[in-house]
């Protein structure tokens, strides 16, 4: 569950019963009785345990009678002094030995009738390490447990029934003013949260000495109230105490088994649950105006990610490869890779957020999340990219989402090329005859598939805004659809190759049209910056490519060589890739620094900028169905170093 997005759905009108449905598939509402919990009291590990009461109400369980303040002493294996004071310190006459060779656990309790009571006066006090008084509810013990190093050690539980435990986290896990949020639909937000807190707890086997803990490792638990040198703090709220009691008893139960679930929550889950033991569910709740982590930024120093994987050299980029598909961005970061100058190193979100999760000032405000973002990365200003097949189905790498495909549909003709939308969220398949296939945001303006063409359509290119598009047959003939304008074709002219592309200028006041023998066509404002036409290549062209400035152009032959004309930089071809499968298209990055060569096997070779994002042999072992076109999804413009959804 994400405690903002409960709040958002609880402003919306949903019930604590909704929510809690919505977050935790597979479970339903039950109840358990009202027995004692087990709470490790952090802030006493291997320390002495003091308890006083500010009554003189004070009992422990090695002897009889009532007293001020208590402490055990750890003396040997299981064995313990329990000393006797006036308060935290001991007192002015100091600590006064009570009872020796004890063996643990000694309990420290309230009058044996106040151990539910709601009277802060009757409760027994903790005395942490730096002065805080703590008032607990039931009773507090001293014993062992082990450590990480299994170890055994001092330990400090607070014994206290169920129902007074959640009391004390659910104002310490979601604020009790959200009880009055909305005119008090936040109310449903609370008892959401008191539900899920006691099923947690309920579900917890922490150890064999404490059910659960008091810190975020397990559920945050405050205790009824504190006070320390900056004054006294009631941590209990009238709002949260009704949402315990209006749930009294209630959990989360398994529909498989009827067991207590486990029920993990979050502060945000930036509008999509993980998923795990309960189903990933979109979590619109959580833009709720209030929430503070909907989206964030960060920044990993370079120095970071070097020094923790040294065999890559110096960094190059950082490239997300895989994601969860789920949610914005494609969803949580499942793989990332680090390339540098000497090689690359293959990390999941979670290690990379590993690297830096807190910040250098020490505060957990470095990567809050597996779902991020690389926004200044050197990656060519792309961020992922597509790989069509000829039967139109859809392979999808880095953060570029799929939006359907062809794939099971039985095609007239087959796909021989694909377009991204400007703003990468679609995208349009042509067939050889001219049809077209719209996929998430790009629209259709028309085709030619019920023309009768004098050639096949060969290729197709989007206007600037992706309000229409031009379809070239292979002997020039171009059509143009929505607001593409005609400049020109080579559809009367006699060819002595055919056409096999069109790429627009940057301004889509002109394009480019290349044959197989490397010849350039100019219209428009598409200057000419030279061609193959006159030189006897090893294989045919297959494909061209603008300059970002459209003051060059690189061509692409069927090896894999490739040709740059104007200020198209050359940065390497497939011919001595160890890659022998024909190349089929090529992407430039949007800064003009490198490029991307896919080959028919469905590998996609990077160049200068262009990131390390994998190929269909990556992503479909085996594959033998061949491959169409590519295109790239550009990167978002780079205010920061990380941008992430929690």
């Amino acid at each position: 569950m994400g405690q903002f997005g409960s709040l958002g759905y609880a402003l919306k009108g949903w019930n604590y019963q909704q929510i809690l449905d919505h977050y935790y598939g597979g479970t339903r509402m039950g109840t358990v009785p009202d027995l004692d919990i087990t709470v490790q009291l952090t802030k006493f590990d291997g320390v002495d345990v003091i308890v006083t009461q500010e009554k003189g109400h004070l009992h422990t369980s090695t002897t009889p009678g009532s007293f001020q303040a208590l402490r055990a002493r750890k003396t040997g294996l299981n064995r313990y002094s329990v000393d006797v004071g006036t308060d935290c310190t001991g007192g002015p006459s100091g600590w006064q030995e009570l009872a020796s060779n004890v063996i643990g656990p000694v309990t420290f309790s309230p009058d044996p009738d106040k151990l539910r009571t709601d009277d802060r006066s009757e409760m027994v006090q903790a005395c942490e390490l730096g002065g805080t008084h703590r008032w607990l509810r039931g009773q507090v013990l001293a014993l062992e447990g082990k450590d990480s190093a299994n170890t055994t050690t001092s330990r400090a539980v607070n014994k206290v029934d169920l129902e007074g435990y959640v009391q004390g986290v659910v104002p310490r896990e979601s604020p009790s003013s959200w009880g009055v949020a909305g005119a008090g639909l936040g109310m449903a937000a609370l008892r959401a949260q008191a539900v899920a807190a006691r099923s947690y707890a309920s579900a917890e086997h922490r150890s064999d000495w404490a059910q659960t803990c008091d810190t975020q490792s397990c559920q945050v638990y405050g205790g009824r109230a504190a006070q320390d040198a900056s004054g006294f703090n009631d941590l209990e709220a009238t709002t949260s105490n009704q949402a315990v009691g209006d749930t009294a008893g209630q959990v989360r139960m398994f529909l498989s088994d009827g067991t207590i679930a486990r029920t993990e929550f979050s502060s945000s889950t930036g509008g999509y649950t993980a998923g795990g033991t309960f189903p990933a569910v979109p979590d619109e709740g959580d833009a709720v105006d209030s929430n503070p982590s909907a989206t964030w930024t960060a920044k990993i120093p370079v120095a970071v990610l070097e020094s923790s994987h040294p065999e890559i050299g110096t960094l190059l980029s950082v490239d997300v490869t895989k994601r969860n598909g789920l949610g914005d961005m494609g969803g949580r970061v499942v793989e990332v890779v680090l390339r540098g100058t000497r090689g690359k190193a293959t990390l999941s979100g979670s290690d990379l957020r590993g690297l830096w999760a807190y910040s250098s000032s020490g505060r957990p405000d470095g990567l809050r999340s597996d779902w991020f973002r690389v926004v200044n990365n050197p990656s060519g200003g792309l961020s992922g990219y597509w790989v069509v097949a000829p039967d139109g189905g859809i392979f999808t790498f880095g953060e570029a989402k799929f939006f359907g495909s062809t794939g099971n549909i039985k095609l007239n003709q087959p796909i021989l090329g694909l377009a991204a939308t400007p703003a990468g969220q679609g995208y349009w398949l042509v067939a050889s005859d001219g049809g077209i296939f719209t996929f998430g945001d790009a629209a259709f303006f028309g085709s030619t598939g019920a023309l009768k063409l004098n050639k096949p359509v060969v290729g197709m290119a989007a206007t600037v805004p992706g309000s229409g598009y031009w379809l070239v047959a292979s002997d020039g003939g171009v059509f143009s659809f929505g607001d593409a304008p005609f400049y020109g074709s080579t559809g009367s002219i006699k060819l002595n190759k055919p056409v096999v592309g069109i790429a627009p200028t940057p301004t889509g006041k002109g394009y480019w049209m290349v044959a197989t023998d490397g010849g350039i066509f100019s219209f428009g404002d598409a200057q000419f910056f030279g061609s193959t036409g006159s030189v006897k290549l090893n294989k045919p062209v297959v494909g061209m490519a603008p300059t970002p400035t459209g003051k060059g152009y690189w061509l692409l032959a069927a090896d894999g060589g490739l040709f740059s004309f104007g200020d198209a930089a050359f940065f390497g071809s497939l011919p001595g890739s160890g890659i022998s499968s024909p190349a089929v298209a090529m992407r430039p990055t949007r800064t003009g620094g490198g490029y991307l060569i896919v080959a028919a096997t469905g590998a996609v070779v990077n160049y200068g900028d262009a990131p390390v994002l994998g190929g269909v042999p990556d992503a479909v072992p085996g594959y033998k169905g061949g491959v169409a076109g590519l295109d790239v999804k550009a990167a978002p413009a780079p205010p920061s170093a990380a941008q992430s959804k929690p």
